[in-house]
């Protein structure tokens, strides 16, 4: 039986229907899942899991990072009774069980969707999880409250089977937030907060920026150049999406498949009117003097002031994005016993926010927080760092990253005093979902031999900036054995405090001294340049081949 994505697609009709062949196999067993069963499975949220036959992994949908306390006891719930106790945070705001046993899945998604928690679209070629500012509503600083506009397009994709059916997953972000935190620069499209002035007036909306994406092949988004009202998000990115959805030529080759590709073949001038003509009208220019933001921490950790008077709203780091059943359920009690009861967020940096918290209890909240190991007090490399799945559960991984990259951040937490930002991104194989070209460094999954056996390995890079002046990583240094990361990045921190300039960024330091330096300092003299071949990487492209 023909095995290519697309064929598959059209041979199973209705994405949703797998539900169907789950509630067989919870009562009749695993093996009654045919492949394309498994394949559609990512429909509502399932991916087997590497090693364990029988088991899934379980993506939520949490638009904008939206959580409340008996949500999130919900998914405490699930990870203590039957996910070993603890769930992942996502860089979509959402949540990944694991451990999910094939005869189990369907209560656990019955038991989700009686929380208010879909999983429709959490996986598979569709639009999936709409991505926001985490402090959409209470951020002293926002253009505006863009939740709602987050919140309508996503109940628009949320199981329309009108869109179930794309060329590839496909990415959005919307947002008001001045720093840009949900980084629409690598969204398929995405909506930034914008305002136009016209003499004595203004009105705020958005300008529209498309073509976003890493894995392999990285691009920045763009801008189309033209301004979206709130009012008319819906429709716009409708249209965009249909576009997508409409041009068979991205179906041919499923590497190929991503939106991004249809940007950069296209050109933004073809596509804006492509759009107009679909939507049947000229849209607004954008504002032309329209600047994206410096680089800043874009996290929202630590204690900030709301806008609302007399509230405050806390970030706690969670260390590698994995959080337990008991610091779950913790916060939920400190959002109900010293916040609002309702108002909880997770952000694309892998945290976790409570909102409208009163003065008088931001020390309570912090003190429960510390007590489960979420303090916000936390060195920049925790606070900073992103991690993907790893080998521990994902079939294209590489390297094993969750456990190796606690080690790394509580190697340099002992050793290296930072006071800056650093966004360091540790990803087990070139697919990007720890997104490890916009970090300042990234970790890039590889394998190299040591003493003629073949063991987990990274690629260094660095360079890269958010926002103004966006540039993406470059690799400086292959194959650096697993074991010497954490003391490669300590000699790499320890001269950037020592030489670097005023309040010189870490890619500006890195830019400075050049490529030969960085590796030099990264390499310490070691035997692994960056044209080294002694383990040729594994060839892991974004799959031409249905992967589940």
């Amino acid at each position: 039986m023909e095995r290519n994505a697309e064929t598959i697609k059209q041979r199973y009709g209705d994405p949703f229907q797998v539900v169907k062949a789950l509630e067989r196999a919870a009562t009749e067993g695993v093996e009654t899942l045919s492949e394309d069963d498994l394949f559609m499975c990512k429909w509502v949220g399932l991916y087997t899991h590497r090693h364990e036959p029988g088991y899934f992994m379980l993506r939520t949908k949490q638009p904008n990072g939206f959580v409340t306390p008996d949500q999130l006891d919900t998914v405490a719930d699930i990870s203590a009774q039957q996910n070993k106790g603890y769930a992942d945070i996502s860089t979509r705001q959402n949540f990944q069980l694991h451990w999910v046993q094939v005869t189990d899945a369907v209560g656990i998604l019955r038991r989700l969707e009686a929380a208010g928690i879909s999983t429709l679209g959490a996986c598979g070629d569709v639009a999936r999880n709409v991505v926001g500012c985490p402090v959409a509503g209470v951020d002293r600083d926002e253009l505006f409250d863009a939740s709602p506009v987050t919140n309508a397009v996503s109940d628009f994709f949320l199981g329309n089977r009108d869109y179930a059916n794309l060329p590839r997953k496909y990415k959005i972000g919307i947002s008001a937030c001045r720093s840009w935190c949900s980084v629409p620069e690598i969204q398929c499209v995405a909506l930034v907060g914008a305002e136009r002035r016209a003499g004595e007036t203004s009105e705020t909306g958005f300008d529209l920026r498309v073509g976003g994406g890493l894995s392999t092949q990285p691009f920045f988004s763009q801008r189309l150049g033209v301004f979206v009202r709130p009012g008319e998000a819906v429709e716009v990115i409708r249209h965009v999406t249909e576009i997508w959805r409409d041009t068979p030529a991205y179906r041919e080759k499923r590497h190929r498949a991503r939106f991004k590709y249809l940007v950069h073949d296209w050109g933004t001038a073809k596509l804006r009117q492509v759009l107009e003509a679909r939507l049947g009208r000229r849209l607004d220019d954008a504002p032309a003097d329209y600047q994206e933001p410096v680089e800043t921490y874009r996290d929202h950790v630590g204690v900030h002031a709301q806008k609302q008077a007399g509230l405050f709203y806390v970030g706690a780091p969670v260390l590698v994005g994995r959080i337990t059943s008991p610091q779950m359920k913790k916060v939920a009690d400190l959002s109900r016993r010293y916040g609002d009861g309702k108002t909880i967020r997770l952000t694309v940096r892998q945290n976790i926010l409570l909102l409208n918290i009163p003065e008088a209890n931001v020390e309570k909240v912090l003190t429960g927080l510390a007590d489960v190991g979420l303090s916000v007090n936390a060195h920049p490399v925790r606070r900073g760092v992103v991690t993907c799945t790893g080998t521990e559960f994902c079939k294209l991984a590489i390297t094993e990253t969750k456990a190796r990259s606690r080690q790394i951040i509580e190697y340099l937490e002992r050793r290296v005093a930072l006071d800056e930002p650093l966004r360091l991104h540790i990803t087990g194989c070139p697919n990007a979902c720890a997104q490890y070209q916009v970090g300042h460094i990234g970790l890039m999954g590889s394998k190299t031999k040591v003493d003629g056996q073949v063991v987990d390995a990274y690629d260094f890079l660095v360079g890269g900036r958010l926002g103004r002046g966006m540039t993406f990583t470059h690799a400086v240094l292959r194959k650096v054995p697993a074991t010497e990361c954490a003391k490669r990045l300590e000699q790499v921190l320890v001269a950037f405090k020592a030489q670097r300039k005023d309040r010189e960024s870490f890619t500006d330091w890195c830019a400075r001294l050049g490529d030969e330096a960085i590796a030099k300092l990264l390499g310490a003299g070691g035997p692994h340049p960056l044209d080294v071949e002694d383990v040729p990487s594994p060839e892991t492209p974004e799959a031409d081949e249905p992967v589940y």
